[in-house]
């Protein structure tokens, strides 16, 4: 029985704990007031559809429909006050339909169905999690977290439940915005962050709002079929006498905004929100909602990922109005500890966007990006995990990530639907290891570590090593063959076991046994594919030997088509070779070509050379027929590793950072730095300036847990 708590709780989605196996229940709380109790009611969220019964009178019948998951919706009936006493509330429920699970979101197949209420009145809260009962007087078992995959966030919810399921999520103001166009209107800055806007309206026809008829993979599928459907209502109409305005946020961000109707009359508001000012001209990916807003009435989105505004205003009767505007950045405060301030202002510039790119990532899950999808990939936040060691003092984001996709995805499943994300997933858990030395979550993962460990034993051919079913197989983001992407794998599958053995050696609790058969493959098959990903994947996972990886990276000259990822791992390659100003070059040339198109956060592709509209340019690498290349994407923010450990120069030598190697380089340009880099003991100062002779004076100060090695220092 749940009692009156002095704070309030955020709803859970609950089910019975055969969760998807179980298409009828009943769901029940028992609740007791000390007095009477007024300005109650209560609002659900809900697959199926449902009874709904208060001590044991029926006060309302729901139907199923797909958009009682997408908001909290008001139960109809239920009393506005309430005697002092223990009350029941019950909800009989009948589900016919289920989310759907294909491949790459496979690891929710337990959060098919799912139920989320919460009541509220004059000192009264109530909300649903495992104190409600299912059949049989069990108790409820949580499927999902608010704000999870794949119902994710939920309209018509209080406006503090931006903290999410886990609590850890909060939002900023966002104190510096820029008006931009205007037209039909006035707008001027009322006070920092905060937009006046003023006008009159002519008088038009409303829009019609999108409906929700199906239940989707992800929240991010349902917003952009929402989204086009109200784009093309937008561009069927003429708006030229309609009060249109633009706003820019100094950055990218996953932002919610906040508009309060101080006019005497009800008016309509459509926006768009963009990543661009390309997207939100031509393309129907562009975030576009609209909603009623009464007078003296205030109304905040859900975040999105946007940087650009366009905000029209528009009421069936003409009307003056009057607004305020203001937006808040959405996100896990972590504390950054990793830091670079050096006379080299582009090196500077690439690390700190890269830290913003990662931050504003870190939400329910280590998102890909915030624009447009939200499904924790693990190829993605194996890649964005590398930049987090090194700047952020908390992993809690990255370990609910890893978690959700190993213990969710079943035994006889690729994760996400890729074999090699399985693969990166194992990566995950070493490198993880690696830099905080945190046996305790490892071991959290044995059984799913195990599980994967099997399911990839039984693609293998024991005697060849060769993997079978390759079809599926994703090695960049850039076309590549189907050859090409079998070599890629089979250099991943190399490289993953020669993680997985560290991994055993330094736990053995995990009882990992013999390990799979990689095949013998000669070098030159690497060193002759077309994909650069695929030579460096050669050359990582020691397919291609030390000569002839020098020979290649000595005599290669980046070129397109490539992506970040593989821009970031030539780097890599470069610097274990020695070549660090071949490094430094390719991280300047590719993270600056961003910059210079007014990048405030970094992408999921780019290109050496692109048009103006550089969007249909980057996105035919996958042939989509709508915008959807992410211009914020995590996987792109591995200049933060590449500067701490060579320009900082703190290379961990050991797992666990235990030891450390301490050798600064300087590039071209630069002649001091100083900056820190986060270890699992606290931060790791360090100082450099360059001496006439091009040799460099250093410093470095390290938690006494650490032992420094100090090397040569390069120039």
């Amino acid at each position: 029985m749940q009692k009156l708590l002095a704070g309030r709780s955020i709803p859970c989605w609950i089910w019975h704990s055969d969760r998807g196996g179980r298409d009828r229940l009943t769901l029940s709380v028992r609740f007791h007031l000390d007095k009477k109790t007024s300005g109650l009611s209560c609002r659900f969220a809900l697959t199926g559809q449902a009874v709904v019964s208060l001590d044991g009178q029926r006060i309302a019948e729901i139907q199923e429909l797909a958009a009682h998951t997408a908001a909290f919706t008001l139960v109809d009936g239920f009393p506005s006050e309430l005697d002092a006493g223990t009350h029941t509330l019950t909800f009989d429920i009948v589900a016919t339909r289920q989310v759907p699970i294909v491949e790459v979101n496979g690891y929710l197949a337990g959060r098919t169905l799912g139920f989320s209420a919460y009541i509220e009145g004059e000192g009264f809260w109530l909300s649903s999690d495992e104190s409600w009962t299912s059949d049989d007087n069990v108790p409820a078992t949580v499927v999902a977290r608010l704000g999870e995959e794949p119902f994710g966030d939920l309209e018509d919810g209080p406006e503090w439940f931006v903290a999410g399921g886990f609590g850890d999520i909060v939002a900023k103001p966002i104190h510096e915005v820029t008006i931009g166009q205007y037209a039909n209107s006035e707008a001027q800055q009322e006070s920092p962050g905060i937009v006046r806007i003023t006008g009159e309206v002519i008088g038009s026809e409303p829009l019609v709002q999108p409906q929700r008829n199906d239940l989707n993979l992800f929240y991010h599928l349902r917003k952009q079929a929402e989204w086009k459907e109200v784009r093309t209502m937008q561009q069927a109409r003429d708006w030229s006498n309609d009060p249109v305005i633009r706003i820019t946020l100094p950055k990218e961000e996953n932002a919610r905004m906040k508009v309060v109707n101080q006019g005497t009359e009800a008016i309509n508001l459509l926006w768009n929100g963009a990543e661009s000012i390309h997207e939100m001209d031509a393309y129907d990916g562009c975030i576009s909602e609209w909603f009623t807003l009464e007078a003296g009435a205030t109304f905040i989105t859900l975040p999105q990922g946007y940087r650009h505004i366009q905000l029209i205003v528009f009421s069936e009767q003409a009307c003056s109005f009057d607004l305020l505007v203001s937006f808040e950045a959405v996100g896990v405060d972590l504390e950054r500890v990793g830091a670079v301030a050096s006379d080299l202002p582009i090196m500077d510039q690439i690390y700190d966007v890269s830290a913003h790119t990662s931050l504003i990532c870190h939400q329910i899950g280590l998102w890909d990006g915030v624009k447009r999808d939200r499904l924790n990939w693990t190829f993605d936040y194996y890649l964005a995990a590398k930049s987090g060691y090194f700047v952020w003092n908390d992993y809690a984001v990255l370990k609910r990530a890893v978690s959700e996709v190993g213990e969710g995805t079943p035994r006889g499943y690729w994760m996400n639907g890729i074999p090699e994300y399985t693969m990166w997933w194992i990566c995950t858990l070493w490198d993880y290891y690696y830099h905080t030395g945190d046996r305790s979550f490892i071991l959290e993962m044995k059984e799913p570590l195990q599980r994967q460990v099997e399911w990839i034993k039984e693609n293998i051919d024991p005697e060849t090593g060769w993997m079978r079913g390759l079809e599926g197989a994703l090695i960049e983001w850039v076309p590549i063959s189907q050859g090409d992407a079998e070599l890629g794998v089979h250099a991943v599958l190399r490289q993953t076991a020669n993680r997985l053995r560290m991994l055993a050696d330094e736990i053995p609790e995990l009882e990992q046994g013999e390990l799979w058969t990689v095949p013998d493959i000669p070098a030159e098959r690497f060193l002759q594919s077309e994909a650069l990903a695929v030579v460096l994947h050669g050359i990582e996972s020691g397919y291609v030997g030390e000569e002839d990886a020098r020979r290649f990276l000595l005599g290669y000259e980046l070129k397109d088509p490539f992506t970040p990822l593989s821009a970031f791992s030539l780097a890599e390659a470069y610097s274990a070779f020695g070549m660090k100003d071949k490094a430094w070059n390719v991280i300047e040339t590719v993270w600056g070509k961003m910059l210079d198109l007014d990048a405030t956060t970094f992408w999921e592709g780019v290109k050496l050379e692109l048009p103006d509209d550089y969007h249909d340019a980057l996105t035919t690498y996958k042939a989509y027929d709508s915008y959807r290349m992410s211009l914020c994407h995590a996987w792109s923010s591995t200049p933060i590793k590449w500067i701490s450990e060579n320009v900082l120069g703190v290379r961990i030598a050991e797992p666990g950072c235990r030891s450390v190697v301490f050798e600064p380089y300087a590039p071209q340009g630069a002649t001091r730095c100083s900056g820190s880099v986060n270890t699992p003991y606290g931060p790791v100062r360090v100082e450099w300036k360059k001496r006439e002779d091009g040799s460099l004076e250093s410093l470095i100060e390290a938690p006494e847990q650490i032992n420094v090695i100090r090397m040569e220092m390069a120039r």
